[in-house]
């Protein structure tokens, strides 16, 4: 399906400016500088409750101005109005609710659905920038070795996605960057088919440390990354976002994925001591911040009014 104009999308609330509310990506030729057709493009989005932000999820999909797109949004059972915002863009986007499953078992379903030759994971509260899709057909042309490719991540707070940034995310994926720190991230980044061909998704026991756990596994199965700095995402946080709250599962799962390391004989001696030092710097940090938040529970028992 073609992407339509800004023209055809319902009209956005009267207080939206800007991409993708008042502004589209150019229109991309019919067919690729090669002459050959633009690979199709999936996007999948797990949603559950996030009216306020869905819309600019789906606009920023639809405004890309990329002649052959499908958006597949798996709901969760949402109760908030959500549902009926999202019939609105009917004729474009495909819902399926899947209720009570989680947010990795809600992607994979999505994985397995999509046609697309490059896959896309966009949660609800995220969005792409403009031309995305083109910068990622391209990579993908030039690059046939590679099997995922990242943008940049732009980091903002709540409703407000203009600069200055929180955070700028752009980097090439290596092994020893992701033992460091969240080098690459979904908010800007497709994977070809094989992947799922292969059989390579998301754990759906996983729930704060999916996606660090699949890019890892990706590039232990010999995926290769590709850095294309003109792909750009936004990550948002907000005061119901999952990362905004401490959760002791929050903890275990990276502890999970650290101890695997330590194990597995694909990663190279160095990075898996590496890995076992990394183990143990969590362990220190998640003790003093438990120990710290019973501490705050404990001394409120003492001067509260009996």
């Amino acid at each position: 399906m073609p992407s339509p104009t800004l023209a055809e999308l319902p009209k956005p609330p009267a207080n939206k400016t800007g991409w993708p509310w008042t502004e589209e990506s150019e229109r991309v030729p019919d067919s690729m500088p090669d002459g050959k057709p633009w690979p199709k493009v999936s996007v999948v989005t797990p949603h559950l409750n996030q009216r306020p932000f869905i819309e600019e999820t789906i606009r920023s999909i639809l405004l890309q101005g990329y002649p052959d797109i499908e958006h597949i949004v798996i709901d969760g059972g949402s109760t908030d109005g959500s549902l009926e915002l999202i019939e609105q863009y009917s004729p474009w986007v495909k819902c399926v609710v899947q209720k009570g499953e989680g947010q990795s078992a809600a992607v994979n379903r999505g994985f397995t659905l999509a046609a697309g030759d490059l896959i896309g994971w966009q949660n609800s509260d995220d969005f792409y920038g403009p031309n995305c899709f083109r910068q990622a057909a391209l990579a993908a042309a030039q690059h046939p070795d590679c099997a995922i490719f990242n943008g940049m991540v732009r980091g903002f707070q709540g409703q407000d996605s203009r600069p200055p940034w929180i955070f700028e995310n752009c980097n090439e994926f290596s092994q020893e960057k992701l033992l460091k720190e969240v080098c690459v991230m979904n908010q800007s980044m497709f994977f070809r088919r094989k992947v799922f061909d292969k059989g390579v998704f998301l754990k759906d026991d996983l729930h704060f440390a999916m996606d660090q756990e699949f890019f890892w596994r990706l590039s232990l199965e010999g995926f290769l990354y590709l850095l294309v700095p003109s792909m750009i995402g936004y990550y948002r946080q907000h005061e119901n976002a999952k990362s905004t709250s401490y959760n002791v599962r929050a903890d275990l799962e990276p502890y999970a994925i650290l101890r695997g390391l330590c194990r597995d004989r694909r990663l190279d001696r160095r990075l898996r001591l590496r890995a076992r030092e990394q183990l143990r710097a969590r362990f220190m940090n998640s003790f003093f911040h438990a120990r710290r938040t019973l501490l705050k529970k404990l001394a409120l028992e003492l001067i509260l009014p009996i």
